[in-house]
């Protein structure tokens, strides 16, 4: 019994440095909690890319790998409109060339697994399984995708302790995408439509979106980049060149309720100068 329990031990182990070349999904320092309408932004400048192509390799038809850029969240309680913006920063954290970042960005509707289940990524069964033999990864920058992870087990890391949470598929529904630069960035995907100027600089705005939660990814869209950073560091490398980027996000009023309030607050003015008049 102990030799059997050590063989899939060390089987676990295999399997778990085997796949070590994908990272999971998460959001930890990135969470923008529940946005409300018309209060500031929200900005983390914090964080880095881990590659200058992560977006735009995603958008080719082998799909691309969901840890080659970074995964933030924001919820909604209501119908709302939201503007994002990632803008490439001087992050000291980062080891890539200054000035090289495009940023792109990607919304979904729908979050990755996440405490106390296991988070997802590329290699668990469900990711291999839910997608073609063929893609490089699970992540889609343009389409709907899903993302598996692995059981979580009463005792951590052993399977024979039984199943805590079983692995699910988490669900990603694609609402839309902004990308800095030109089609000249992008790869051979065609219809993308950037913002016209490559200056690490892209805000998406994103109208009358239904209560609940959402994943924004952000990614790099310098689709060429992948083959001198790919000749650096090797195809399954974690050790891309990293970039800084800060990202924006704020619940933005609509135009016929800035209307509104200015209404009531004219008809509000109004009233007390009349008062004010009669009692004179």
């Amino acid at each position: 019994m102990k030799v059997s329990r050590l063989v899939l031990t060390a089987a676990l182990a295999a399997l778990v440095n085997g796949s070590s070349a994908f990272a999971h999904l998460t959001y930890g320092g990135r969470d923008f909690g529940t946005l409300v309408e018309g209060a500031p932004a929200t900005t983390i400048a914090t964080q880095t890319l881990s590659s200058s192509f992560g977006w735009a390799d995603a958008t080719d038809s082998d799909w691309g790998d969901s840890h080659r850029g970074r995964f933030f969240r924001f919820t909604l309680t209501g119908t709302t409109s939201v503007s994002i913006t990632a803008q490439r920063n001087t992050n000291a954290a980062a080891t890539g060339a200054t000035g090289v970042l495009l940023p792109g960005i990607s919304l979904f509707s729908g979050l990755g697994t996440v405490a106390p289940e296991q988070p997802g990524h590329d290699g668990s069964d469900l990711s291999i399984a839910s997608r073609p033999g063929t893609t490089e990864g699970s992540f889609r920058a343009l389409s709907g995708w899903s993302l598996g992870n692995d059981p979580t087990y009463n005792t951590a890391g052993d399977p024979l302790s039984g199943i805590l949470y079983a692995a699910r598929l988490a669900i990603f529904t694609f609402v839309g995408y902004a990308v800095d630069g030109t089609s000249a960035n992008f790869g051979s995907e065609p219809g993308i439509v950037g913002d016209g100027v490559a200056d690490g600089y892209v805000n998406g705005y994103f109208a009358d979106l239904p209560a609940g939660n959402y994943s924004v990814f952000v990614g790099g869209a310098n689709y060429d980049t992948q083959l001198t950073e790919t000749a650096t560091h090797g195809s399954l490398s974690n050790a891309y060149d990293t970039y800084g980027v800060t990202v924006s996000v704020a619940a933005i009023p609509e135009p016929g309720t800035y209307a509104l309030g200015m209404g009531a607050t004219a008809l509000g003015a109004m009233l007390v100068r009349r008062r004010r008049s009669a009692q004179r």
